[in-house]
Parts: structure tokens; C-alpha cells; sequence
């Protein structure tokens, strides 16, 4: 019997003991939306009973938290911490201090005294409080004797004589020689596979010659342009030093001017040149001095 007994006995004391026993702490999430928002996560021990929800609302209102369990002394909640507050300003005024570099206030008496006699207007005389200018009076000048203008100092005209000067007109440019192409000899034209061909005598030359158009004659100064077989009689297109000449066939032959000069082309005609015309000479009567 004494053995069942004690053991009731320490059962009971089991029992009391584990009914007395603390219960574990709750933990709570403490994280406001702005730390969620930055990552940061907040958790703190709460004691057994604790709402974490009314938990979180005072953490995102800067409330205390009520009932969250300090580290060192896990029975006890934690105390809120106080903030400090700002010491109060008590001198919230400089002492005063004189400073040179300041320009010291200007008088408004002196000012305006000072003002009037620049403009010679006295500020105390009566306005007319509906005009909004103040016309200042017209300072007046001392009138300034005119001084005479001297005559201005005229240099005489200076007359240039110009000698009357004959315009010299250059005499024309003599005319392209064409002697060459005016003394060549056509005697005919002929066709040699399809290709018409003039029967030519140049000028310097023995023999006649068959040519066609594109080609020189008269050791390259004339160059035959073009044959026209359609014209009765035929017409060679002859060109020299620019100018075209046209011979036909059977026409006679012009004699070149150097032919008709002689060897010395330079030398003055002694023909029918003009010769100035004669003037007799002036006879001045002898002066007869007056009586």
C-alpha cells in the first residue's frame, strides 16, 4: 500500500509541475510593406497568446510592441525602447555682432535733400494729386555768341587741255587664202564599188588623181569635203583653211593671187594707187602797222 501511494504521490507532483509549466513563446512577423517591398524580413518571440496580427497592425502603425520577449530574459517582455527627445533651443536668436563690411541705412531726409537739389525741385511744394508725371523744369542755357564763319578757302579750278586724238581703226584681216582649192581641176566623177570617187587635178600637182571625200589634197591644204552627183553637173565641196569652195566639174580654173603678183607678193603697186591730192601753198600778207 505504501508503495502505491508514493507513487500516486509523484504523479500528482508531475502533473502540478508540468500544469505550472511555462508554454513556449509565439513568434510573430513584425515586417512593415515598406520592408516587404525592400526584401526585409522581421520576425520577434511574443509571449503564449499573443495575436501576431494585432502585432503586425501596431508595427506598421510605429506603435510599441506589447508583449515580445527580450533576448537576455526570455520570461520577461521585452520594455519598449524610448527615443530620445531633441534638447529644446533655448537661445534660438544670434548675439548681436558689428559688422564694417554693411553699409550703414541711408536717411530718408537727407536723401530726399539731396535728390532735390540734383534736380532743383522742392519736394514740398503742392502736387497735383490727379496727375501721375511731375514735369521737371527745363534748365536754361546761357545763349552763346554766334561766331562769324570764315569764307571757305576755294583753290582755283585747274583746267587740263587734252589733244584731240584720232581714233586709229587697224585695217580688216585679209580673207582666208583659198588659192589652192580655187585652182584644182575636177574633170569628173566615177563610181568603184559603191563609192564615188571626183577626177581631180590639184594645184601643184602633174597628174590627175581619183579621190574620195575625207581625203587631202595639195599636200594636205585642202580637204576634199563631200561630192554631190546629184546636182548636173556634179559639184566637189572643197574646204581650205575653213572656207568651203564648190567646183564643178568642167568649170575653168581661177589663177591664184600669188601668180598674178609676181615673186615679191610685198612689193607697193605702182598701178592705179591713190595719190594725195595737192594743196597750194599759203601766202600770209605783210602787216602794215596802223597810222
Amino acid at each position: 500500500m505504501r508503495i502505491y501511494y508514493l507513487a500516486g504521490i509523484l504523479l500528482s507532483i508531475t502533473a502540478t509541475l508540468a500544469a505550472c509549466g511555462e508554454a513556449p513563446p509565439v513568434t510573430c512577423t513584425i515586417s512593415t510593406n515598406r520592408d516587404l517591398k525592400m526584401g526585409i524580413q522581421k520576425t520577434a518571440n511574443f509571449v503564449s497568446g499573443t495575436n501576431c496580427d494585432e502585432i503586425r497592425r501596431l508595427a506598421e502603425e510605429g506603435k510599441p510592441l506589447v508583449g515580445m520577449i527580450s533576448e537576455n530574459n526570455p520570461s520577461a517582455p521585452a520594455k519598449p525602447v524610448e527615443t530620445a527627445k531633441p534638447l529644446a533651443f533655448d537661445t534660438p536668436f544670434v548675439s548681436g555682432q558689428k559688422t564694417q563690411e554693411l553699409i550703414p541705412t541711408t536717411d530718408k531726409e537727407s536723401r530726399i535733400q539731396e535728390l532735390e537739389k540734383k534736380i532743383e525741385v522742392d519736394a514740398k511744394q503742392s502736387r497735383d494729386p490727379f496727375t501721375s508725371t511731375i514735369i521737371n523744369p527745363v534748365p536754361k542755357l546761357e545763349t552763346l555768341l554766334l561766331k562769324p564763319k570764315a569764307p571757305p578757302k576755294l583753290k582755283p579750278a585747274i583746267v587740263v587741255r587734252t589733244n584731240p586724238r584720232r581714233s586709229i581703226v587697224a585695217p580688216p584681216p585679209p580673207p582666208p587664202d583659198t588659192s589652192a582649192a580655187q585652182g584644182t581641176a575636177v574633170t569628173g566623177t566615177v563610181e568603184i564599188g559603191g563609192t564615188v570617187y571626183a577626177i581631180i587635178k590639184a594645184a601643184g600637182e602633174a597628174n590627175s588623181r581619183n579621190v574620195r571625200a575625207g581625203q587631202t589634197i595639195s599636200n594636205g591644204k585642202v580637204l576634199v569635203k563631200r561630192i554631190d552627183t546629184n546636182s548636173e553637173p556634179p559639184i566637189i565641196v572643197l574646204q581650205q583653211n575653213g572656207v568651203e569652195v564648190l567646183r564643178a566639174v568642167g568649170a575653168p580654173v581661177i589663177a591664184s593671187n600669188t601668180t598674178q603678183t609676181g615673186a615679191n607678193p610685198e612689193a607697193p603697186a605702182t598701178g592705179n594707187s591713190p595719190t594725195a591730192p595737192s594743196t597750194p601753198p599759203i601766202s600770209i600778207p605783210p602787216l602794215i602797222p596802223a597810222q
